[in-house]
């Protein structure tokens, strides 16, 4: 078996009523004003198209899903805030 390693690093303009929180989950998280929890970590987009310009969707089966996330050896978010 091959290990694939992925690094994601998205940049966002983000309001300033979120802010970076420690979830009882032991991940690290975005507050949302209302409330909310957001985890940010990649996620798989599909296609069937081999061309350019592929429309591509997020959408797959659970069991796929499922055996996708069993193959995550490891994962590691890091979010801070970067200022100018």
């Amino acid at each position: 078996m091959k290990k694939l390693l992925v690094t994601v690093q998205v940049e966002l303009d983000i309001p300033d009523t979120w802010a970076l929180v420690e979830h009882p989950d032991e991940v690290q998280a975005i507050k949302l004003a209302d409330g909310r929890f957001m985890y940010m970590s990649f996620l798989p987009m599909f296609t069937t198209d081999a061309n350019e310009g592929a429309e591509w969707s997020s959408e797959c089966s659970d069991e796929f899903t499922e055996t996708l996330l069993d193959m995550v050896a490891d994962e590691e978010v890091l979010m801070k805030f970067e200022t100018d």
